[in-house]
């Protein structure tokens, strides 16, 4: 009862819990979550504070203390023997020593997040040699000094010599990390039963190779794809032919993220992007059975659109309108034409869009899709930042989509500006 007012507290009236109070009442339970970001009264005092008032703690959230050292970090998790899940994001000081004293201190650790640390490949080594057997999820995101060449020298060769093999891991994110095929290829084939991939932001150019060869430092005797459920590409260099050869790999995706694919960073760059409309064509035909999928981001790819009218109608009639996400934003040439995909198919009248939540974001829609987005039923987050969409165009959408709760306005010039943050407000006045 304690950990969920904690929560709701710092949800609401983050500004009542000082170091004192949180000190007093709320450092208990086997899941602490005490995030920066949102707790402006935890203090370094707070966090040292955690072993003797609650040293039996499993799972540990200290996202965001980016003024702590590496010393003090450790100093802390020397003394929790029982955690189990440890989030470090954005501690941006953690280092060597706070690995290190997970791996003495901790050997129940079984999820780990280091994204936005400055943990580096060394340390990382040390705890794959020894936890790595029993890891479940472990993120490594934005960290510096991760190339190929630090890689190999301070991971891959300490990892292979101990012959470690890490068949729980189910999570792995690496994005931001300036490494390639040949470093991820490697840490796959230690996990095949990996569920959770993130390689965006990397210079991942050929990810079907992670299925198709084996590493010649594998110790694992089979390689073959992992069952993977979530996978994301954005903003990597991989070509049209590599990602039809790999999305077919992995039928039993439920999250697909295919922002800005082309070179590295390449969000906003045409002349980079890899996804244009004959490619979408040819990646619906493939995504048709997944049946499984929920999740998808088409992000940023800004050649979509430019020479094919029909490539993004088929896949939100195919794909899109079955998903419960679905990001678009930033294909300028898009239309609101494309949306009539929405429209209740002649064989399934009665089958409204699945859609819950529908990113439109600086794309070119305009009132025209108000009768279409009004079929999405379903939808209870819409955005349409940036949009030609007005107010008169908005009405029919909230009439119909009665489950409505967020509508992301900013920008959206055919709004006032005093309405777009109270727009329910605008329309429950209409109403009347």
């Amino acid at each position: 009862m304690v950990p969920k007012l904690f929560l709701l507290l710092q949800k609401s009236h983050s500004g009542i819990l000082s170091h004192e109070v949180i000190v007093s009442y709320f450092l208990r339970g086997s899941t602490l979550s005490l995030p920066s970001d949102s707790l402006p009264g935890a203090t370094k005092a707070t966090v040292m504070a955690i072993p003797r008032l609650n040293a039996q703690v499993c799972n540990l959230d200290l996202s965001g203390f980016n003024q702590l050292s590496d010393e003090v970090l450790a100093s802390v998790i020397t003394q929790l023997k029982f955690l189990r899940c440890l989030v470090l994001r954005n501690c941006s000081k953690a280092s060597s020593k706070t690995v290190a004293a997970i791996v003495k201190s901790c050997p129940n650790i079984r999820s780990l997040n280091f994204n936005e640390t400055s943990v580096g490949p060394d340390a990382i080594a040390e705890l794959l040699v020894v936890h790595g057997g029993e890891l479940e999820v472990l993120k490594l995101a934005n960290l510096p000094r991760w190339t190929d060449a630090t890689f190999m020298a301070q991971l891959h060769h300490r990892v292979k010599d101990e012959a470690v093999y890490m068949p729980k891991l189910r999570s792995l994110k690496l994005r931001g990390l300036q490494i390639s095929d040949s470093s991820i290829d490697f840490l796959l084939s230690l996990s095949p039963n990996l569920k959770r991939l993130d390689i965006s932001f990397t210079a991942s150019r050929r990810p079907a190779s992670f299925t198709m060869r084996r590493d010649l430092f594998s110790t694992s005797t089979t390689f073959s794809p992992p069952p993977l459920e979530k996978l994301s590409l954005t903003s990597t260099p991989v070509r049209e032919s590599d990602l039809l050869l790999t999305i077919p790999l992995f039928p039993a995706l439920q999250t697909l993220s295919l922002g800005a694919l082309g070179y590295k960073g390449s969000i906003g760059s045409s002349a980079a992007a890899t996804l244009n409309d004959a490619t979408l064509q040819k990646l619906t035909v493939k995504l048709q059975s997944f049946s499984n999928l929920r999740s998808v981001s088409l992000v940023s790819n800004t050649r979509l659109g430019t020479l094919s009218k029909t490539a993004l109608f088929d896949f939100i009639q195919h794909i899109g309108r079955k998903c419960s996400y679905l990001n678009l934003a930033g294909i300028s040439s898009m239309r609101s034409n494309v949306l009539a995909a929405l429209l209740p198919l002649e064989d399934q009248a009665e089958e409204a869009p699945a859609l819950e939540t529908l990113v439109l974001n600086n794309t070119g829609v305009d009132d025209e899709c108000g009768p279409y987005l009004a079929c999405c039923s379903a939808l209870v987050r819409l955005e349409v930042e940036g949009t030609k969409i007005t107010s008169q165009g908005l009405f029919p959408i909230i009439d119909a989509c009665t489950k409505l709760q967020v509508l992301n306005l900013t920008s959206c010039r055919g709004v006032p500006v005093s309405d777009r943050r109270r727009f329910f407000e605008v329309w429950q006045s209409q109403q009347t």
